[in-house]
């Protein structure tokens, strides 16, 4: 897949007119399964089209579990420089029914690991509303995540989205949809507890302490040019947006025939 995205790189680098870039983002999927040779490749790509911003955004989403020592240490050798980490809870019973494949130990101990490797600047998922989730442990989830340190926190309303395991689970009544009450009280307790703790509710899902609201985000709303990169991935142009095909096959297929 590496060998696409470089190849899509060369094939779509003149789709924006700045040369400069500000903010640059590795996610949707699963990033941290890239090596550092791969990172090191896609960033030697980038360099010969563009000129990266001395101060520039450079976020790599990651799971907990891929986070070690080893992987963070080369990850501070990159030009990355923010990871965005989805742990979504501290509590075992809830990243069971997520099906998520970290433990609550690596939660705690990768935020810590990426710390001490240098990462003072990160973003943290929680989801909250969870039927396994009681407003003690949602408020557990937001102290321990301000404990931390963690200076940008993006938290998410449990969704049951169409065609998905859950949807399926909840019309089957194995598991309780979530209710609207739960809901509203956890997100109630947020806005206390974080308010209280010195971060500012910038987005309806995003909150962060003054200077580390996240650049590429809020590029979004503020209209900025973007280019985005493998299946699925959306770009805008200034005046309309576009958008890549979500099939694997397909797109591999347009890439071989130039026809991204």
């Amino acid at each position: 897949m590496v060998e696409a995205l470089l190849r899509e790189i060369d094939l779509r680098h003149d789709y924006l007119s700045d040369r400069q870039l500000r903010s640059i983002y590795l996610g949707g999927g699963t990033p941290s399964l890239l090596t550092g040779s791969e990172l090191e490749q896609l960033f030697e790509r980038i360099d010969q089209y563009f000129t990266i911003a001395p101060d520039a955004e450079i976020t790599l989403e990651a799971n907990p579990d891929d986070l070690s020592r080893e992987y963070l240490s080369a990850l501070a050798k990159s030009p990355v420089n923010r990871l965005s980490i989805g742990v979504q809870s501290f509590f075992a019973e809830d990243l069971a029914f997520m099906n998520r494949a970290h433990t609550a130990e690596e939660a705690d101990r990768c935020i810590r690991l990426a710390q001490d490797a240098g990462f003072s600047n990160m973003s943290i998922d929680l989801i909250y509303g969870s039927p396994t989730t009681p407003l003690e442990h949602w408020i557990q989830n937001l102290e321990k995540s301000i404990a931390l340190g963690v200076p940008h926190l993006s938290t998410y309303a449990l969704t049951v989205e169409p065609k998905t395991a859950l949807e399926h689970f909840v019309a089957k009544g194995k598991v309780p949809a979530p209710k609207d009450e739960h809901m509203e009280e956890q997100f109630m307790a947020m806005l206390d507890r974080l308010e209280a703790a010195g971060y500012e509710h910038y987005e309806i899902s995003n909150w962060a302490k003054p200077g580390h609201y996240a650049v590429h985000n809020t590029s979004y709303w503020q209209g900025i040019p973007y280019l985005g990169i493998g299946p699925s991935a959306h770009s805008y142009d200034g005046q309309s947006r576009q958008w890549t095909i979500a099939n694997n096959a397909r797109y591999m297929a347009g890439l071989t025939d130039d026809q991204i």
